[in-house]
């Protein structure tokens, strides 16, 4: 399977003037378990591509944090009951996410301790159509077609696997269609 290589915010911005690519509106529900790392911990991040084989999505190291000089955070998916996600291929679903994001998008899970919950309410999303190769915060992510990229703040594209996206939120609406009623 082929993937091209795109500038995320020039790939978004054609899609969307061309229609090819359209918004919904999603909000997050999954809960994490999350440690802080040490700089130069690696974690893979591993997804599947449409007929579910295997692809590294990403390889990305803890680096400190410019804005709050602290390291960043593992962050590993959990379900419903707090247990480890692990996929078929017996891969973690586990990332990185830098102190100043963490600190803005999750909080204790009060109910659950070792849990943390997400902050923030619904976000705007596209799904992809393409399997592509995106630069997202210094290190190069394949998303195979199907996934989504997270368009809510024009500075801050990112994407995130099919299945990740249907583990993680559950779509509230999708923009075009409610503007046509």
């Amino acid at each position: 399977m082929d993937y091209i290589k795109v500038d995320v915010a020039n790939y978004v911005r054609q899609g969307l003037e061309n229609k090819t690519l359209e918004p919904i509106v999603a909000e997050k529900f999954a809960r994490i378990i999350a440690k802080q790392g040490n700089v130069g911990d690696q974690v893979i991040s591993w997804s599947v591509d449409s007929q579910g084989n295997e692809i590294q999505e990403k390889v990305d190291q803890v680096k400190l944090d410019k804005t709050t000089n602290e390291p960043g955070w593992i962050v590993t998916k959990v379900d419903e009951n707090g247990e480890l996600i692990v996929d078929n291929n017996e891969h973690l679903n586990q990332w990185i996410i830098e102190d100043s994001t963490f600190k803005k998008k999750y909080e204790a899970d009060l109910e659950n301790p070792g849990l943390f919950k997400p902050t923030g309410g619904p976000q705007v999303f596209v799904q992809i159509k393409d399997n592509i190769i995106l630069n997202q915060w210094g290190s190069d992510m394949q998303i195979a077609a199907g996934g989504y990229i997270n368009i809510t703040n024009p500075n801050d594209l990112y994407g995130i696997s099919q299945r990740d996206f249907e583990d993680t939120y559950k779509i509230v609406s999708e923009l075009n269609k409610s503007k046509q009623k």
